[in-house]
């Protein structure tokens, strides 16, 4: 039985494709479109526009295009001025880009030319895609400078047993099997209850471990009210005290993790590896098919990742821009091992008290949009 979004009928080579503004009235068919798409992430979705218009207050750029009036692709994006305009798909997410049904080559080169045109209507540049996951083929197509960063991890999902078995290496299992021993219990929340406290206040911990600025508690508040159930978390708790969370958020037949968030002082009894596993095993329960970990950057992120079975793949980011610009235009990432960034980052860790990460943090995160 075919998609209902993304093969209710063919599309002609002959048909030009349109752009549009993407309008509240547009949401649900949006997120069914998102839903049936294989590469569609929850970033996508039209509730992430939600969380980034009330708790950061960007102006978001939402698009569709259609095919004789027939929904074949989305794009959500942010603008932001810096030295030039500059079109983002997704902030604070490793993904974005145009989902895109499949068509001619002809018309992957229309959705480059649209997409240059409504940047240059809003006084932007170029457009960053992060990751780019599913619109390769309109990469291409022309017009797209590409740049390979590092991998992300996809685990697919099976019956837990068999996972447990054939997947998961023996450091995994020695790590769920030792939190359990110790005592941690695990259960999977959704929705606002997902992100309810103790979670805060572990994040703000975690992220100043790792020498990163914070999002506001508004914005995970305001994340569960857009993408409601869909926002999802695994707790471990030790008798009453919650010492880890690992947060996620689904789409179609993906759960995609992005925030871990944990004590300390409990890492001896493994309480992430029993977070993950526990929401790799309710994943599995649900039918989904795929845990995606996102990106895997660093020899010890690796590390963790691999252990549970995942296939590594290329992650890029792309920038679109007028073709006359392609030579002076640049991909500007954060190269967090660079000499500044390490400074910043222990500045962050050592200097700045952790009841004031909750008030500077934000503001800093909102213009990185990392």
């Amino acid at each position: 039985m075919g998609n209902p979004i993304l093969d209710s009928r063919p599309i002609s080579n002959a048909s030009s494709l349109t752009v549009s503004p993407a309008h509240s009235a547009d949401a649900l068919l949006w997120d069914r479109f998102v839903n049936s798409h294989p590469e569609g992430r929850y970033c996508h979705l039209w509730g992430y526009k939600h969380a980034l218009e009330k708790a950061y207050g960007y102006r978001c750029v939402y698009l569709k295009f259609q095919s004789d009036e027939h929904l074949v692709g989305v794009f959500p994006s942010i603008k932001i001025k810096r030295r030039r305009g500059l079109l983002v798909s997704q902030p604070f997410n490793e993904y974005g880009g145009p989902l895109i049904q499949t068509l001619s080559p002809e018309q992957y080169k229309e959705v480059t030319t649209h997409l240059v045109r409504v940047a240059q209507e809003e006084n932007c540049d170029s457009i960053e895609v992060r990751g780019g996951i599913g619109c390769e083929p309109a990469a291409y197509a022309g017009g797209w400078s590409k740049q390979p960063l590092h991998s992300y991890a996809l685990l697919p999902l099976s019956e837990p047993e068999e996972l447990w078995r054939k997947s998961l290496t023996n450091e995994a299992r020695k790590g769920v099997n030792k939190a359990r021993k110790s005592g941690l219990i695990g259960e999977v929340r959704r929705g606002a209850w997902a992100v309810g406290e103790p979670f805060y206040s572990l994040y703000l911990i975690s992220m100043k471990r790792l020498g990163v600025p914070p999002h506001s508690q508004r914005f995970f508040s305001e994340l569960a009210a857009g993408i409601g159930e869909r926002l999802v978390a695994a707790w471990v708790m030790k008798q009453a005290e919650v010492v880890a969370i690992l947060l996620g958020a689904t789409s179609g037949q993906r759960v995609h993790i992005f925030v871990v968030a944990s004590d300390p002082h409990a890492w001896s009894m493994r309480p992430s590896d029993l977070a993950h596993w526990e929401l790799i095993n309710w994943a599995c329960h649900e039918g989904l098919r795929v845990f995606d970990f996102g990106s895997a950057r660093y020899a010890g992120q690796i590390q963790f990742k691999k252990k549970w079975g995942v296939s590594l793949k290329e992650y890029c980011f792309y920038l679109i821009g007028p073709p006359e610009s392609s030579g002076s235009l640049q991909i500007q990432t954060v190269r967090t091992s660079s000499p500044g960034m390490s400074i910043m980052a222990n500045l962050w860790r050592w200097i700045v008290p952790l009841r004031l990460t909750r008030v500077i943090g934000p503001p800093i995160r909102k213009y990185l949009t990392k």
